[in-house]
């Protein structure tokens, strides 16, 4: 995980920046942050290094096509018994958000509910409720 600062994450999209403030979206250290477990730190610290192949087309699926490319397999995968699928589609998402200032409907589906099959694996955390806030209220 990053341990200089929160540049290690990459650049903010203004649109990212305006929208979600919390401070869980520079936090690399709290596992229920977007980026604070080892999926989610690997997703954005990986994309930043390519992030002139983004644009406001790209989508969840295409942040980590290894792990999100067939997308019914990632929605049949999102239950209490895969918690690093919850994890990749929830990093995946805040990644493309903090790097395009968009998402997909799709992507915006699946992390949503993502962070939904979190909350029945640990229980309703300040950090999940935030995302799904911001995220519902986004665009």
């Amino acid at each position: 995980m990053g341990t200089s600062s929160t540049d290690d994450l990459g650049p903010k999209h203004p649109a990212f920046a305006a929208h979600f403030r919390d401070p869980i979206y520079d936090d690399e250290g709290d596992d229920f942050a977007p980026f604070g477990n080892d999926e989610g730190w690997d997703l954005v610290f990986l994309t930043a290094r390519r992030a002139d192949e983004l644009d406001g087309s790209t989508t969840v699926a295409q942040i980590d096509p290894e792990w999100l490319g067939d997308e019914a397999e990632v929605a049949a995968g999102l239950d209490e018994g895969d918690v690093d699928m919850v994890d990749v589609v929830i990093g995946a998402g805040f990644t493309l958000l903090r790097l395009t200032g968009q998402i997909d409907d799709l992507g915006r589906a699946l992390v949503l509910r993502a962070l939904d099959t979190r909350d029945r694996v640990y229980g309703r955390q300040p950090q999940t409720e935030r995302m799904r806030a911001d995220l519902l209220a986004f665009g």
